[in-house]
This record gives C-alpha cells, structure tokens and sequence, in this order.
C-alpha cells in the first residue's frame, strides 16, 4: 500500500471518529494485518477508505475478502469485479470465494440470509487463519444494531438476545459500530467514494429491509430520535446482561459437575437461582454438551418444570439426543445413550458367561465353604450351593419380588430400587440373577435372604461380575 494510493479527505470527522474509536475500544494496534470484509457496498467502501487513512497514524496492513454469493446473476459478479478493482486501485491483498448459498441453505434447512452469513463468517476466519491476519474488520453500523434490536423482538427473544452487537468478539471488529449510516453517506458524498448498490437491498420481502423501509420511517414520525433511544436501550440491556453472565458464569464453576457429554447439578440449587441466571445456566450446559443445539424459551421451561415438579425420576429429551434427567436430587444433562432393555433370559454355566447385552462377565464356581469370607459386595456374591438350581440372568419385570438380605418379608423391586434411588429408565437395565423363578441377586446391590450362605451351607456357589 502506497501513501500516494491513499484518497485525501475533505471531511476528517468521520476519521478522527473512527480512529478514537478504535483506539478507546483497543481493536487495531501498532503491527496489526487487518482483514476487511468488503462485499462493495456503501458501508464496507467507506470503512476501507477511513482505515486507509487511519493507517497513516496508525501502521497496520490491510487485506480484502470477498465472497460471491451468486444470488444476483450479473450483478453478483459486478460486485466482485468492483473489489477487485479496489485492491488494484490501492495495493491491497486480495482473497474472494464463490459459494452457492441456495445450496447451503437447502441443506442446512435455515433462510438464505442466515446461510450467506455463515458461509462468509466461514471464509473469513479461514482467510485470516491461513495467511496470518489477527484482525477481521466488518462494517456493521448503529443503523444495524437497532435494526437487528427491533427484529430479534419482533421474533421474540428474552434479555439475554437483545444485548447490543459486540464492538469486538474474537478476531472480529466493528469500527463503525457506533457510527449512523447518514454519517457514511455524508461521508461518502464528500469524497467521492464510489461503490456498488445491492438491489435486493430495495426488496421489502426481506425482513431487514421491510423494517428499515417501512417500519423505523414511522417511528420516526413518532420520535426523530428513536434510533438513539433504541441504541441507549440497548446499552442499559448490555450492562444487565454482563451482571446475568456474571452470576451465571459463577453458578458454573461452584455447582457444575461432569465433564464432556455430562453435566450435573443440585437441583434444589438450581430452583433457588433467579430464573434469568438459571436459564443461562440452563442454555450454556446445553450448549457445551452439543454446540449445534440452540435452546430456546421452551426448552428451558420443560427443563424447569422437572426441576420443580415433586416427581423424583423425570425426562426431558431434547433434539441432537440431548436429555434432562431428574434423578432424585440432581438434574443431569446427557447425550449418553444407555444400552437397550435386555427382555431374553439368558442361561448361565459354570466358568466365565459373556453377557454382551450387558456389557460384564459373570464367572461362576463352586468351592467348599471358606472358614471366613465376605458374604456380599458388589462385584462378588456367595450363595448356598445346595438350594440354588439352574442360574440365568435376565432384566427386571413388572411384578418382581425378592427376599432382600437381612429382611423376612418379600420386596417389590420397584420399591427397592426407589428406596435405593436407581433412576427408573436404569431399573430395566440391571440384570438379575436368576434360580430357578426366584431373583437372588440384583447385580451389584443386594443378594436373596434365601439363598444365603449359613453355618449349615457346606458348598458355595461364588458369582464374580466383571466389566468387559
């Protein structure tokens, strides 16, 4: 970039506006390779022209990226002939890219806006990564906060969706955030900027332009200046919402067990959390688990309904195969899938039983009765070798009952596992020892008082389960 290539401006204002911006906001330093996103329009000509400037000042260098959505036909082209002439004109760096959006938004099942942002966001970071630029300069305006302020409403959307469009995230920038889009239309017209119009930018079909055109006029017959009681609106929103992300960032780091695809939390703790910190809990955890799953207003509301309910087994199941358990005093959060419910009853031998349904090995021997033993834990059971027949293993079945070790009278199994707090989409998962028809041990819990070993037992048949 040569400084001869550099325009002379007529009006500074909107320089010297730019760059106390960008030095208050800290967004281009000394050194910098800045990438500017630069489609050819009104807004991205003139943010290149002031940078240029700026970076007389300021020494960094600057790049252009452009990306072709070929939405327009010809005109989507001209769009690209005109950067290109621009990074000639001034020396500058080039990186562009067709994409075929339509495609995209097929596919992906979301409008052709949302995809033209994603694809170009895309493009950008790659561009940026691969040749070493740690600044990427987009030309968003006040004009498009309110507009994106006013949309996200009309949508529908709680606090935490209506905080201002950040000045910065990542390597992203936006010198002209604070900027009115008649600045850089005066601007423009004072120096002779020249640039492309999208004419899909005149189409009230879309929603941004059918606001911009039809909507904010109104309201400004209403109130010349809405547009700055908007953008004050949206900063009070801004600061309540770093109080919200501070209190929930907190909650986090104090109560959120589990690592990867699980997440727990009291839930007593969660209930007594104000519901604006609790939905943001709520959606990061989510969000942390499957970054593809946006939660939305009523998702959080099932979530909190289980949260609050009585009930102590409760379900939430949520897209991406996410679910919300309400497991007695903990709420968890999951993508794990459990292995399917057993219904087969599978006979046992002696020696070591693969039980891949299970995913554990069950070895079974007989020995001579040990003059001292333990007679249960939970990966070894020992039981009469006399009063036990033909052993299988199958899963539980409405109506089971046992002997519980230490007990005289039958116990539902239902009532066991709940006294033992088992989450009741586990209970069918848990096999049983099987004699005969008689269950004489729940794996890994409890044995039957029945078939216990006594001073009278001269043999003893030893179970061992073991993970595979």
């Amino acid at each position: 970039m040569t400084r001869a290539s550099q325009r002379r401006t007529r009006n500074n204002s909107l320089v010297k506006k730019i760059k106390k911006i960008i030095e208050k906001e800290g967004l281009i330093r000394e050194g910098d390779n800045v990438l500017l996103g630069a489609s050819g329009g009104i807004d991205s000509t003139a943010l290149l022209h002031v940078l240029l400037n700026i970076s007389g000042q300021i020494t960094f260098s600057l790049g252009l990226a452009h990306v072709n959505h070929r939405l327009r036909g010809s005109e989507s082209q001209r769009d690209e002939d005109f950067v290109k002439d621009l990074a000639r004109r001034f020396s500058l760096p080039l990186y562009t890219k067709k994409v075929n959006v339509k495609e995209f938004a097929s596919a992906s099942g979301i409008s052709l806006q949302h995809a033209g942002r994603e694809l170009r966001y895309a493009f950008f970071n790659d561009t940026a990564k691969g040749h070493n630029y740690n600044k990427i300069a987009i030309a968003h305006t006040l004009d498009d906060q309110v507009e994106t302020f006013l949309l996200r409403i009309i949508k529908g959307t709680g606090i935490r969706g209506l905080s201002s469009i950040p000045v910065r995230r990542g390597l992203i920038i936006r010198p002209f955030l604070f900027t009115y889009k008649s600045e850089i239309e005066e601007y423009a017209r004072q120096n002779g900027v020249s640039f492309v119009d999208d004419s899909s930018n005149e189409k009230v079909i879309y929603e941004r332009n059918f606001l911009r055109k039809k909507i904010i006029p109104v309201m400004e017959e209403l109130n010349p200046a809405v547009k700055e009681k908007i953008f004050s609106l949206l900063q009070d929103i801004t600061a309540i919402n770093l109080l919200f992300d501070d209190r929930s960032k907190a909650f986090l780091l104090k109560e959120k067990e589990g690592l990867g695809e699980e997440s727990v939390f009291d839930a007593a703790a969660l209930a007594n959390t104000d519901e604006e910190t609790r939905f943001r809990v709520l959606s990061d955890t989510l969000a942390s688990i499957e970054p593809r799953f946006i939660p939305l207003r009523q998702h959080i509301f099932s979530i909190e309904r289980i949260i609050k309910a009585k009930k102590p087994n409760l379900t939430v199941i949520l897209p991406y195969g996410l679910k919300a358990k309400k497991v007695y005093k903990s709420l968890i959060f999951t993508k794990k899938s459990l292995l399917p419910p057993v219904t087969d009853q599978i006979p046992l031998t002696t020696g070591k039983n693969i039980l891949k349904s299970f995913n554990i090995a069950l070895t079974v021997s007989t020995q001579k009765r040990p003059s001292a033993m333990t007679l249960e834990n939970h990966n070894v059971a020992f039981f009469d070798r006399q009063k036990t027949g033909d052993l299988s293993v199958r899963t539980f079945r409405p109506g089971d009952r046992f002997f519980p070790l230490g007990m005289k009278n039958h116990v539902k199994l239902k009532d066991f596992f709940i006294s033992r707090k088992v989450p009741r989409e586990e209970r069918r998962l848990i096999p049983l020892l099987i004699s005969g028809n008689d269950i004489i041990w729940i794996i890994g819990h409890r044995i039957d008082e029945r078939y216990k070993v006594t001073e009278m037992t001269r043999e003893t048949l030893k179970v061992t389960v073991s993970p595979l």
